[in-house]
């Protein structure tokens, strides 16, 4: 009887060992790669916004985005919802539209 928990015991211990065992890895260190980037030159304000080139408007620019058109739609109809104002969600649609193509019309 005596033996079989000594057995056990050490089945146990064994097993303990087992779990707690930890492998070290060989560290090596790498190192760093030379800076050899020069800094840019620095300018004043006045003379970076007279060489900052605007790109044109494309017809397509003109458009609102349909993450833009769908936020707006979602505001107008819940201002409409609250207002009871009958309506539904394609007329807050085209509201949505016409809104922003008039925000995005040059002046």
């Amino acid at each position: 009887m005596e033996g079989e928990e000594k057995s056990k015991r050490i089945a146990k211990e064994k097993r303990s060992v087992k779990k707690s065992k930890i492998v070290e890895l060989p560290s090596r260190e790498i190192p760093a790669a030379p800076v050899t980037q020069k800094m840019p030159e620095r300018r004043s304000f006045s003379s970076a916004i007279a060489t900052a080139k605007r790109p044109a408007r494309s017809s397509k620019e003109e458009e609102p985005s349909f993450e833009q058109v769908q936020l707006r739609a979602y505001f107008i109809g819940e201002r409409r919802k609250s207002l009871g104002i009958p309506g539904d969600e394609t007329s807050d649609w085209v509201q949505a539209e016409l809104e922003l193509k008039a925000e995005l019309q040059p002046k």
